[in-house]
């Protein structure tokens, strides 16, 4: 007997109960967000921006090996401290020098003794003859690396196009300490990123079905509103909560495209509070892909950094709750977090034929068309330039994440206290924008912190 064959769509069909024979299919994802190797458009963006690649501390006296980016690689700090990524296979015959010798200077390979510097320089042959010129006809796979507050970052792009190194304003913040992480997922490094565009997941996953934040008014749903930042190189969102019938709750989430996103804090916050800047700065690295990592520095060291605790960052480890991966499958099935929820969607990528967005979804479908627009080549801004083509060293890059809890009535109508709450976010957003493209540090600081302050006192009530 022939297969039956369907002439119907499989939206007509998803209007059906018991649906499933005819809505079974899982469609593929979407190659020109989720494919990062060599030659790919997104793969070839990334190459473009130094990417974290380990934490310093995995740099011991053993070779580290490490995948980015679908590439091999070998990460090693020499003993006399310098930091290198090679590719990992020999050239003399392909050993992998994951398994070498930390030399003095460079890497030697286990199997013939070949000796690598960082810059694949081929210092030694030790098995050829003595007027041997092999060793100086070609040098070995090399990235730049640099260490950077406990993370070792690869440029593994264009010699020519190498950008500076990462260079933030919180790096600059009087006292300010960062605790490294990284934490490994199983799933394209786009179901993690773009949930940094989606608070109403925290709503639900990460307060009412489990308490991994303590700050419990995560579990109100937000005012929110999404827009792109600068010139099209990053986005983000203002959500606004009502804490009670005194206080609201603003909170702003910066992204920096491709793979950059500025997490504020996750604890509850003083009352007043009117700038309380980002805490965990995350760059959501793809292994492949299939695989990610989020690597990044949790802020810490003043009292602006309240809360948690700075000595629970490192591998596979963050003092933000619903980050890692679950012991068992049933404490996964039990308390899932964004380890369990991201690397399920359809076996890690997401599909977007087998999606069904609602209105909570913007900041999400605002990324991806973002994202396809950046490597349709229609937003300059969004591209690194080269170090050296704009002239000086340029300022620090502009972080704009922030806290605010400010006192503001609730007003007695429910309708106009919700539109109150979103002339209160846009007003901030405005007060945060401006500020930061006028001034930096401290004085950027107290501008911000001024302009709050008069917001709070015009909707006071």
């Amino acid at each position: 007997m022939a297969v039956q064959e369907h002439d119907a769509s499989r939206r007509e069909y998803e209007k059906l109960a018991f649906n499933g024979y005819y809505t079974r299919d899982i469609t593929e994802p979407e190659p020109l967000l989720t494919e990062v190797g060599p030659g790919t458009p997104m793969g070839e963006y990334f190459r473009r921006f130094w990417v974290p690649v380990c934490l310093s501390d995995q740099l011991t006296d053993l070779p580290k090996a490490i995948r980015i980016l679908g590439e091999d690689l070998v990460a090693f700090r020499d003993k006399s401290g310098q930091v290198g990524v090679l590719h990992r296979h020999c050239s003399h015959r392909g050993t992998s020098l994951e398994y070498g010798i930390v030399s003095e200077k460079g890497i030697r390979c286990c199997y013939h003794g070949w000796l690598f510097d960082v810059d694949g320089t081929i210092l030694e042959t030790p098995g050829e003859p003595p007027d041997s010129k092999l060793k100086d006809s070609f040098f070995h796979g090399a990235y730049p690396a640099v260490e950077l507050h406990g993370l070792v970052h690869a440029y593994m792009g264009p010699p020519e196009m190498k950008p500076h190194v990462p260079h933030l304003d919180f790096f600059e913040m009087p006292d300010v300490k960062f605790a490294p992480f990284a934490i490994p997922y199983e799933n394209s490094w786009l179901n993690s990123h773009e949930n940094v565009m989606d608070p109403v997941h925290s709503v639900f996953l990460h307060e009412r079905y489990a308490l991994h934040f303590e700050h419990q008014a995560f579990a109100v749903l937000p005012n929110l509103k999404w827009q792109l930042t600068g010139d099209g190189d990053g986005m983000m969102y203002m959500s606004v909560r009502r804490l009670d019938d005194e206080w609201i709750w603003a909170r702003l989430l910066h992204v920096r495209h491709p793979f950059e996103s500025y997490v504020p804090s996750t604890w509850a916050l003083a009352r007043p509070t009117y700038y309380q800047p980002g805490f965990y700065l995350r760059q959501m690295i793809p292994v492949d892909d299939e695989n990610s990592i989020f690597f990044g520095w949790r802020a810490h060291g003043t009292d602006r950094f309240r809360g948690g605790n700075p000595e629970e960052n490192g591998w596979n480890l963050i003092d933000m709750g619903g980050q890692v991966e679950k012991a068992t499958y049933e404490e996964k099935q039990r308390e899932a977090g964004d380890w369990e929820a991201q690397g399920s969607i359809f076996d890690g990528q997401p599909r977007p034929d087998k999606e069904h967005p609602g209105a909570t979804d913007g900041g999400v479908m605002m990324m991806r068309r973002a994202l396809r627009n950046i490597l349709e080549g229609n937003v300059p801004a969004a591209w690194p330039k080269p170090a050296g083509s704009d002239g000086e060293k340029p300022e620090p890059t502009k972080i704009l994440s922030q806290d605010s809890v400010i006192n503001i009535k609730q007003r007695p109508d429910l309708d106009e206290d919700w539109e109150l709450l979103r002339t209160v976010g846009e007003k901030i957003t405005e007060v945060v924008l401006d500020g930061s493209d006028q001034f930096i540090g401290q004085e950027r600081d107290d501008y911000i912190i001024e302009r709050i302050k008069k917001i709070e006192a015009e909707f006071r009530g």
